[in-house]
């Protein structure tokens, strides 16, 4: 309804101009101000904004234009920055871990969980996560890591999942090979394709459905023929921030220039404090050409007479001489909270706390830290939840498929595999802030059926059942001892004094 009004009013205007020009110009100039007043503030242009004019490009050719850079730019700050290094490493080591525990959970018909199927599928997967990469050289847990390090630094990750010839120096002829981003070629390229299948920066797809049909990968510093790789075999994990997105782009990027502006402003501080510090004194003299300089020597580069003063000893000097001390401020009484500025905003850019960040827990309470690990475990539980579907569970599937192919499940696996395929996977535990009050806390909810003893565990990274085979293993070495396997009373635990009224060592 507003078009047509709009366009009525486009030929109004036209009408009245014939007939009378000075109205229409002034129409004009109400019209224009009608539509100023319509926009958004964002979106009007003053002496505020200025030339403020960004383009929208598409998703995919803004990341093709500037992706190569950015992977640059922040794989140089990671070598290079000390806290870009440490923001990755906080990354890695909160949503990967040590990597994610696989749990088996398939039941049997009368619904209760299948334990010996499940504990033979379980010993199927620790035995091949010792040979998951093609190389040899990685545990699977170890791909998860590297994986996930390639997602923060390069915004994306593949891993090709390759089904190799039977033989007896392998469990299972199934393997994963990790490349790089760079390695996509586009050499291939189709973009813009008149056709229903398109091929943009190495990725083939269609262009109705956006379904990703083939990778094509190639060696950056080899030159050599590009491979096309259907999808199926290829895992490549990214963050999707718009649709139809086919590349990822680091997590870091909104922190790339400010970290390096950084980066040199303290390298700057740094080298003035040494400069500074080099020189202790400068003597003032009035006899320029007697006692000073027969003692003084000369720089051979710049013909200037420089006096060092060992150990910072200063001599006796002859009358008219006068010794100045340098006081250099550096760094200043402003560096210190510019940078805390600077290292919080890079903080909450990567996407972890300022803390974490910095290694600074100064002037923080019980409560604060509280209130930011339970910020950061908010925030890591989406990623970690997308690192699991985009690789573990691909993994999972094709590792039950190779056990099916080698006759090591039941063969009614291909007809209805879902059954097969359930399954848990422990994310890296986090451990309590304060353990005696978290630990009441948990125990309170678990009373109050709040909380069951399986997610508390799990929130550990821990599996109950094997808390709980550990603990039966625990009092029967006590019992095998003869040891007391009644513990300490509950009073003597909350009064722990009252061990020592009774003589006993706590």
């Amino acid at each position: 309804m507003a078009g047509i009004l709009d366009t009525l009013g486009v030929g109004l205007d036209r009408l009245i101009a014939i007939i009378a020009p000075i109205r229409a110009q002034k129409r004009m100039i109400a019209r224009s101000r009608m539509d100023i007043l319509r926009q958004y503030a964002a979106a009007k242009s003053n002496r505020l904004t200025g030339p403020w004019s960004p383009v929208n490009q598409n998703v995919n050719q803004l990341i093709a234009s500037s992706s190569g850079a950015v992977r640059a730019r922040v794989r140089q700050l990671v070598r290079d920055f000390p806290y870009f290094a440490r923001a990755v490493s906080v990354l890695v080591d909160h949503t990967a871990g040590s990597g994610f525990h696989f749990q088996a959970k398939i039941r049997g018909p009368d619904g209760k969980l299948n334990r010996s199927l499940n504990q033979q599928i379980e010993d199927a997967w620790w035995r091949w996560c010792e040979e998951a990469d093609i190389a040899g050289k990685l545990h699977f847990h170890d791909i998860c890591r590297l994986t996930k390090r390639q997602d923060v630094e390069s915004g994306e990750y593949f891993v090709v999942m390759n089904e190799l010839k039977p033989n007896g120096s392998r469990f299972l002829p199934f393997a994963l090979q990790v490349f790089e981003s760079d390695w996509l070629s586009s050499q291939y390229d189709t973009y813009p394709s008149s056709g229903p299948v398109e091929i943009y920066q190495g990725v083939e797809y269609e262009k109705a459905s956006g379904r990703i049909l083939a990778y094509h990968f190639t060696d950056p510093d080899a030159y050599r023929k590009a491979i096309r790789v259907p999808a199926s075999r290829v895992i490549h994990g990214f963050e999707t921030f718009r649709p139809n997105q086919l590349r990822g782009i680091s997590p870091f990027t909104p922190a790339v220039l400010v970290a390096h502006d950084l980066g040199e402003f303290m390298d700057a501080e740094l080298d003035a404090a040494k400069l500074a510090a080099k020189w202790l004194a400068f003597v003032e003299t009035g006899d320029l050409a007697g006692y000073q300089s027969l003692r003084a020597e000369t720089d051979p580069n710049t013909g200037h007479r420089v006096e060092q003063i060992e150990n910072a000893i200063i001599e006796y000097l002859r009358p008219g001489e006068k010794i100045s001390l340098s006081s250099y401020n550096r760094p200043g009484d402003s560096f210190e909270p510019f940078t805390k500025l600077i290292l919080r905003m890079v903080a909450v850019t990567v996407g972890v706390s300022y803390e974490l960040l910095s290694g600074d827990y100064q002037d923080l309470n019980y409560s604060v830290l509280r209130g930011i690990r339970n910020d950061l475990l908010q925030a890591f539980r989406p990623i970690q939840a997308r690192h699991i579907r985009q690789i573990c569970v691909p993994v999972h599937r094709r590792f039950m498929d190779a056990l099916a192919v080698s006759n090591r499940i039941p063969t009614d696996y291909f007809s209805n595999p879902i059954p097969y395929l359930r399954c848990q996977w422990l994310a890296p535990g986090t451990p309590p802030v304060d353990p005696l009050k978290e630990g009441r806390a948990e125990a309170d909810a678990i009373s109050n059926l709040l909380k069951s003893p399986q997610e508390v565990t799990a929130a550990r990274g821990r599996d109950y059942e094997e808390v709980l085979d550990e603990i039966q293993a625990a009092r029967q070495m006590q019992q095998d001892r003869e040891l007391d396997v009644n513990g300490t009373s509950k009073s003597a635990k909350t009064n722990p004094a009252s061990l020592m009224d009774e003589g006993v060592s706590p």
